[in-house]
């Protein structure tokens, strides 16, 4: 049986941050559908993919975007009075730093199998690495236990 990946999918209309986010977490599903050492008939638990999908869109929304200021592209005075102008006009928009911080915030603390497996693969990423971390989980189908070295 080919085993293939024909499209990702994302909705239109959402902020930049959670668009980036979802499709680097939608890519990891692809990788790990494409990748010769994960090709199995039997797929990952659950927990274990959703969770290395959650951490690769955790990283990114940490690392791989270009880091955001309240005043990106603006300079002194104008920026000020930008600021100002806006908070006046919008002052229930939040700023993209702000949704930056809570889309991380909702990986960190979702109570699902999303959070759950986020949580146990960012402890082994802690402590292992990315391509470790990756090794050890097409071995053995989980993460590894917290005391492993």
């Amino acid at each position: 049986e080919a085993l293939g990946v024909t499209a990702i999918l994302c909705l239109s209309g959402l902020p930049a941050d959670l668009t980036a986010s979802i499709l680097a977490h939608e890519a990891m599903h692809a990788w790990l559908k494409l990748h010769p050492n994960f090709r199995y008939r039997e797929q990952l638990p659950l927990r274990v993919e959703e969770g290395l999908c959650q951490l690769v869109a955790f990283l990114f929304l940490n690392d791989g975007l270009d880091p955001l200021e309240e005043d990106e592209g603006m300079i002194g005075f104008y920026a000020e009075e930008e600021r100002q102008k806006q908070s006046l006009e919008n002052e229930s928009i939040p700023s993209d730093v702000k949704l930056r911080q809570y889309f991380k915030f909702c990986i960190e603390t979702d109570q699902s199998v999303y959070g759950e497996g986020f949580r146990l693969a960012a402890r082994a990423y802690a402590s292992m690495g990315m391509q470790e971390l990756l090794y050890y989980v097409a071995l053995n189908h989980d993460f590894p236990p917290d005391n492993f070295s």
